[in-house]
């Protein structure tokens, strides 16, 4: 039996004076948002939906200002991503489309993105996005939006293409040369911090002119491993350890590169016997860490915050704050995230706040699914482009902006061993047949009754069972008819595609073992 850590969720509700509605339902008819001139989508890397203080049962508000922010804008309590890992999930929000992996028999730098089937034969080669795929940012380029983006995850930098659409763009290559150079540790220096980012977000806030803008700022601080600074480390009341905060995530790299199929004995990190912690003691230590990671990134963005408030850009800026997946802490028997990990639903729920120009008086929750796909056709909507997301998964979720009610929505996760259709309450898990000889398997879980996904409700809603699997069959036949891209240019040959030492490193100090 899986030793499992303690959750993050479950606990009483502890946000004062937010959430006057927790539904849709009954809101009312609203005054609709004023429209958005800017844009500003902030994505945090690695945060778990009910990690924040706006989210349902927290107690402990690691994220004062965000939850201020919460306030007035409209919260998604059941907001899902379109992938666990950043590699396809950004891609997803950057077009609203699902990633794609039917087809696909091996994850490495080509095709772990997910959109292989748009890349021309000479693309397959490369690990970047393909040039036929249409970004937010060229979209909103095209019509006059100055674009400028701020990355700090190594999956997203110009050289894998992200950079496509954006008229400036900063992936802090310099920084982390030079942090490279400087570290005593594998661990240390892993990405640029918060501090470092909004040093430079900041002051482009201010020079904003008269030119509407479109500006995404991605930051890593919730992602392993979890050292956050001082006074943040010390903030959460969890429990530690003997150990020091070092130690502990040292310990889990240990799990992290097992995880990955490394051998022990090839692993210089320690075990817990070594360390003579339990994996109770070693979760509880990881998930303070883990929120004084983002206590500290919330810190740094009420920096930002404020000086939008000042320059008067709250007023006529739309502001969208997600994250790309969730974390794991031993809640399925693995850490961090693992694209084999069955995408549960601490990998898949993310935060989603979205806060109209101007705000929403008394805030706003909705509770029905929505999806990672929805943000981008949300977005063009708001600035008076809608007619631009045909094409998309996604829908605007503008209704929800406006206080009306949202249509059910499905969420679809393609990847290579899983297909899954998640519904407002049932989830269907496909476990794909492989060429070893396993079969596939089906199961279906009861969401909301069942968040843990313990037991298989298959057998006893054979109806359900029925519709998924014919959901998921129609799903898998549109992405196979998807995209413009040369025959089997998902199965490209890898030989002699190399990563660069730098990225190399800054990826494996993230935990992505070889």
């Amino acid at each position: 039996m899986t030793e499992k850590g303690p959750h993050l969720h479950h606990i009483k509700p502890a946000i004062v004076g937010f959430g006057l509605v927790t539904s849709l339902v009954g809101c009312g008819t609203p005054e609709p948002p004023k429209p958005a001139k800017n844009v500003l989508l902030i994505t945090i890397d690695a945060l778990r939906a009910d990690s924040v203080g706006w989210a349902v049962g927290s107690s402990f508000d690691t994220t004062p200002n965000l939850s201020e922010l919460a306030i007035d804008s409209v919260v998604f309590d059941q907001a899902v991503t379109s992938f666990p890992g950043t590699t396809a999930s950004m891609p997803s929000l950057m077009t609203g489309l699902f990633p794609n992996f039917e087809g696909v028999s091996d994850w490495n730098n080509l095709t772990y993105h997910g959109f292989n089937e748009f890349e021309t034969a000479e693309e397959a080669a490369k690990p970047a996005l393909s040039g036929n795929l249409r970004l937010l940012a060229e979209i909103l380029g095209e019509h006059g939006f100055r674009t400028i983006g701020f990355n700090t995850n190594p999956n997203l930098t110009q050289a894998r293409n992200f950079d496509q659409g954006f008229g400036e763009y900063e992936d802090f290559r310099a920084y982390m040369k030079a942090a490279q150079e400087k570290k005593q540790h594998p661990l240390e220096g892993a990405y640029p911090p918060a501090d470092v980012v909004m040093a430079r977000v900041v002051p482009t806030i201010r020079e904003l002119a008269a030119q509407p803008s479109f500006m995404w700022v991605h930051l890593m601080e919730s992602h392993s491993p979890y050292l956050p600074p001082e006074p943040h480390a010390r903030v959460s009341p969890r429990t530690r350890t003997a150990r020091s905060d070092l130690e502990v995530n040292e310990a889990l790299y240990r799990f992290l590169y097992l995880q990955w199929g490394a051998k022990p004995e090839n692993i210089s990190f320690p075990s817990l016997d070594e360390l003579g912690i339990t994996k109770a003691e070693l979760t509880e230590h990881l998930l303070g860490l883990y929120e004084g990671e983002i206590h500290f990134c919330d810190a740094e963005l009420g920096k930002l915050i404020e000086t939008m408030r000042g320059l008067g850009l709250l007023e006529d800026t739309l502001i969208v704050i997600t994250a790309d997946h969730g974390e794991e802490f031993f809640d399925h028997g693995y850490v961090t995230h693992h694209f084999k990990s069955a995408l549960a639903e601490e990998l898949i729920r993310i935060p989603l706040l979205i806060r109209p120009p101007g705000g929403v008086p008394g805030g706003r929750r909705v509770e029905e699914l929505v999806r990672m796909v929805d943000i981008a056709p949300t977005i063009l909507d708001a600035v008076g482009l809608g007619g631009e997301a045909i094409g998309m998964d996604g829908v605007s979720l503008r209704p929800a902006l406006d206080g009306g009610r949202l249509d059910d929505l499905t969420a679809y996760y393609s990847t290579i061993d899983h297909g899954i259709v998640r519904t407002d309450r049932w989830k269907y898990r496909l476990e794909k047949a492989h060429p070893s000889g396993a079969e596939s398997v089906e199961r279906l879980f009861d969401i909301r009754a069942d968040p843990m996904e313990t037991t298989d409700v298959a057998g006893e809603r054979p109806d359900v069972l029925a519709r998924l699997r014919a959901d998921w069959e129609a799903f898998a036949l549109r992405l196979s008819q998807r995209g413009v891209a040369a025959e089997d240019s998902t199965t490209a040959d890898t030989a002699g595609v190399e990563i660069d030492a730098e990225t190399k490193e800054q990826l494996e100090a993230l935990g992505y073992a070889e």
